[in-house]
């Protein structure tokens, strides 16, 4: 179990994860679409477009917490490494 939580809080899986997450969540608010100040409040309807820039903006969320969770573990098990 110990050599699992050494080998999946390596720096650069550490690091991939943070990108990918934060890529996901900027990638979720360029697809929602824009407001301007002027515009109508958007109906309660979801259509498509939304759903899909929510679905990433949580993915990537996730993603990111992972990365978080992963590099306190890092600490943790850097006195057990090899």
């Amino acid at each position: 179990m110990i050599d699992v939580l050494i080998l999946i809080s390596q720096r650069h899986i550490v690091i991939a994860l943070a990108i990918v997450g934060a890529l996901l969540v900027t990638a979720g608010s360029l697809v929602s679409k824009p407001r301007s100040r002027n515009a109508p409040e958007p109906d309660r309807r979801d259509d498509e477009q939304s759903v899909l820039a929510r679905r990433l903006t949580t993915i990537g969320y996730i993603v990111t917490m992972a990365s978080i969770a992963l590099f306190i573990v890092a600490g943790f098990v850097s006195d057990l490494r090899p």
